[in-house]
């Protein structure tokens, strides 16, 4: 999926963010030591090979900002401030944050239908920005509606969630990041044959931009459904056909 609706920011997805929608925006440019610092928070966010410590998770994430860059939080009035600070100095990617950050308010409360809506605003204006600066839509928008679909899936409107998976695959159909939006949909279609294919055929294959390879992605995003209430029958043996577990 990509990026999580509930955790966008500027850590890449899936690095860090731990779930699914994001990277519609200019890169960034950071302090060199920034991304390390961002890195480290990220693994104490999440744990991994670290202890879990949300306080040494948000330390190195100011030590981060200070440096030029911002961090992701679920206190959201503390992001906000990060983001304005790191805006004021014309940092890009904290400016599309902050355009973002309704979005991960929403979803973080569970009202992923709004998410829904502010995020197909979101796609909407960076589909325009890039059409006019290029001449058609391109990766920027497909990462956008990328987002829309992951959007899609966790507001349980499957056949938005295809449509939306579909067109952002058409525009950069190398990117297996928007591909797992796309088999998800299937699977909560019911098209179970058709998705059962899609998730096995990249097995062993690294996601896009990403060291992740596809297996793994694709079961950190089950953990993520399952957090937010969706399942489906088959997401266990999927689970172990790729040789996996949550």
């Amino acid at each position: 999926m990509r990026s999580d609706p509930r955790s966008q920011g500027s850590i890449p997805a899936r690095a860090g963010e731990p779930g699914f929608c994001q990277r519609p925006y200019p890169r960034r440019r950071v302090h060199p030591r920034a991304g390390g610092m961002l890195g480290l928070g990220g693994l104490y966010e999440s744990g991994r090979g670290v202890a879990q410590d949300y306080g040494k998770a948000r330390e190195w994430y100011e030590k981060a900002a200070d440096k030029g860059d911002v961090g992701v939080t679920q206190d959201y009035a503390k992001a906000r401030d990060w983001y304005e600070k790191a805006a004021a100095k014309d940092n890009a990617s904290a400016m599309a944050a902050l355009e973002r950050l309704p979005i991960r308010e929403a979803a973080g409360a569970g009202r992923y239908t709004e998410a829904l809506q502010l995020q197909e605003a979101v796609a909407a204006k960076v589909e325009a920005v890039e059409t006019k600066r290029q001449g058609k839509p391109g990766e920027e928008t497909a990462q956008a509606l990328s987002d829309v679909a992951v959007c899609a899936l966790l507001a349980r409107e499957f056949t938005k969630a295809l449509t939306v998976a579909d067109r952002a695959h058409a525009l950069l159909p190398d990117d297996l990041g928007i591909e797992t939006n796309r088999v998800h949909a299937l699977m909560f279609l019911g098209r179970e044959e058709d998705c059962k294919a899609v998730y096995l055929a990249h097995k062993g294959k690294p996601t896009s931009g990403q060291d992740e390879l596809w297996e793994r992605a694709i079961v950190e995003d089950f953990a993520e459904f399952r957090k937010a209430g969706l399942t489906h029958p088959m997401m266990a043996d999927i689970e172990k056909e790729l040789g996996v577990s949550p």
